[in-house]
């Protein structure tokens, strides 16, 4: 007897999936932009560029017309689903950033970013180790955490009933000097906490280099 294939559950960012850019816009959301313009320096034509939870492509589509050549992970199909229909990536692949080990080669990338990402994870390490393994010398890792006073924060996104985690200063230090990243910049940004724009969060902007 055939047995019918059980409804996929979708994860809160399926759920935002089709409408994801717009609402960055709406929240104001710049950290884009932000890194675009913190890496934009370094970055060469041709230059290979891993960007972890590519999502839809949002914080790839600068990269990518400033030539340079679009991989991406993500566990969201229905993300990656419009990322593809932009036509903006060499490789796109599903993926489950919770696991240790990240499916490329050593020394791969000149370029790693994770933007808007970190603070769904507590901890940040794997993404320091497998980052400094994949990317070739001087090669840049870029990405943003929700600012904390203490070590690691946490607290639950009611909307999406998720962990949304903080990372302080000391610990990405911490993870810095543990991976023999050199730190080439670092900014502090906020964003809208909701739609009524009355209340903020504070991001930081990391620029690292193997």
């Amino acid at each position: 007897m055939h047995k019918e294939t059980p409804p996929k559950v979708k994860t809160g960012h399926d759920k935002c999936a089709e409408d994801y850019d717009s609402l960055s816009r709406q929240f104001e959301c710049y950290n884009s932009e932000i890194i675009f313009g913190m890496v934009f320096e370094y970055v060469d034509t041709g230059d290979k560029l891993l960007d972890l939870g590519i999502g839809t492509g949002f914080s790839s589509f600068h990269f990518q017309k400033a030539g340079l050549e679009i991989y991406g992970l993500d566990n969201s199909e229905e993300m990656l689903n419009i990322c593809r229909k932009k036509g903006i990536f060499h490789h796109l692949k599903l993926f489950d950033l919770n696991e240790n080990i990240l499916p490329y080669g050593d020394h791969t990338f000149d370029h790693v970013i994770a933007v808007g990402i970190f603070h769904f994870f507590k901890d940040l390490e794997k993404f320091f180790r497998e980052s400094h393994r994949i990317l070739k010398e001087e090669g840049t890792f870029a990405f943003t955490v929700k600012d904390s006073k203490t070590r690691i924060s946490s607290e639950i996104d009611k909307e999406y009933d998720i962990a949304v985690y903080g990372h302080s200063d000391e610990y990405i230090e911490e993870l810095i000097q543990k991976y023999n990243f050199n730190s080439l910049k670092r900014l502090k940004f906020l964003t809208f906490r909701d739609l009524s724009k009355k209340s903020f969060s504070c991001f930081k902007a990391y620029v690292l280099m193997k």
